[in-house]
């Protein structure tokens, strides 16, 4: 009988073990299943133990939610804090550059939750894009140093507190993905007609929401828009290269105006990359056929994959129109 007892009380913990890992309760009440997540023990963990963040007002609708991505972006901020602050002088040039890599990675995975965590503007679906976003970042970091052969150098990094976030993302994941199957349709719809997370439905006039009024008389106008700077690779303009004068827009641009890069016929092989801070470019070339710009970087090169883009945009849509992009390979450095 004793036995029985003894057996009845591990059956019941066992029970008890179980549930405490399917089921996220604070104050007493149950607000959605961890079993939902692909890490359901990393799920219960971190949001337990952080349950103290909600407030009043978060305990309502959709806190599971919400508290889901405020512990991933406090995860990510602490990676970005540890990975920023390694001693890397001991790594090679190849292994910096990976590195470097990780960080902007990171930056923009921040960037991701950050604008998913803005629930009451932003399109759900829009959200799930984002967060994917997050997690293909965390796996570009980690094959910039495979790709460049210096992947032992990934023991330096955090790799516990790696795993935790890797999983808290793909947690965050499929929460999201609840939590936008769970939002009314009308919700959703409304996000869409007010033109907010980066909708990408045609107006009317054939334009995306997202280009404004002002940009759409530009596009429709049929004389060239006057340049703010002129690039042409034969030395006529105010500079040869496109990146030359993407990066000196930066100083010379203010306020809200579009400010327009012509780009004058020509082949520029060159990788450009306009970063987050660069907002209202518009960069105008003199037709696909005569305005190419082409790369052929690779991890022959020391580059990575992340880097070897030739027109690498990393804010907002922008306007990039009418130029030639090309992606070249040289077979011969593989």
């Amino acid at each position: 009988m004793g036995n029985n007892i003894k057996l009845l009380d591990k059956l019941l913990y066992a029970c008890f073990l179980a549930l405490s890992f399917r089921l996220v309760s604070i104050n007493g009440e149950q607000l959605t299943s961890c079993a939902q997540t692909p890490y359901p023990d990393t799920c219960n963990y971190y949001l337990t133990r952080d349950s103290m963040l909600l407030s009043s007002q978060e305990e309502k609708t959709f806190a599971f939610h919400d508290l889901a991505l405020r512990v991933t972006m406090d995860h990510t901020v602490q990676v970005h804090r540890l990975v920023s602050s390694m001693d890397v002088s001991s790594f090679d040039g190849r292994a910096r550059s990976a590195w470097s890599d990780c960080l902007e990675l990171y930056e923009d995975t921040m960037h991701q939750l950050n604008r998913s965590m803005s629930s009451n503007t932003v399109n759900p679906r829009d959200s799930q894009t984002w967060l994917s976003a997050t997690i293909t970042n965390h796996v570009t970091c980690q094959n910039g140093f495979k790709e460049l052969k210096v992947e032992s150098n990934l023991q330096r990094f955090p790799n516990l507190m790696l795993t935790n976030f890797s999983r808290l993302l793909s947690n965050s994941l499929a929460i999201n993905k609840g939590y936008t199957i769970s939002s009314p349709p009308s919700s959703i719809h409304l996000h869409e007609e007010s033109g907010n997370g980066g909708n990408r439905r045609l107006l009317a006039d054939g334009f995306p929401s997202w280009v404004s009024a002002s940009d759409r008389k530009l596009l429709q106008s049929t004389a060239a828009p006057k340049a703010d700077l002129v690039v042409a690779n034969d030395g006529s303009g105010d500079f040869k290269t496109i990146s030359e004068a993407v990066a000196a827009s930066a100083k010379r641009r203010s306020g809200d105006k579009r400010f327009v890069i012509y780009v004058k016929a020509g082949t520029y092989n060159e990788n450009v990359e306009i970063k987050r801070s660069m907002k209202n470019l518009m960069i105008v070339g003199d037709g696909k056929d005569a305005t190419v710009v082409t790369g052929s970087r690779n991890a022959k090169d020391g580059s990575t994959t992340f880097r070897s883009a030739t027109f690498v945009q990393r804010t907002k849509p922008e306007l990039l129109l009418p130029i030639y992009i090309i992606l070249e390979k040289d077979h011969a450095r593989g």
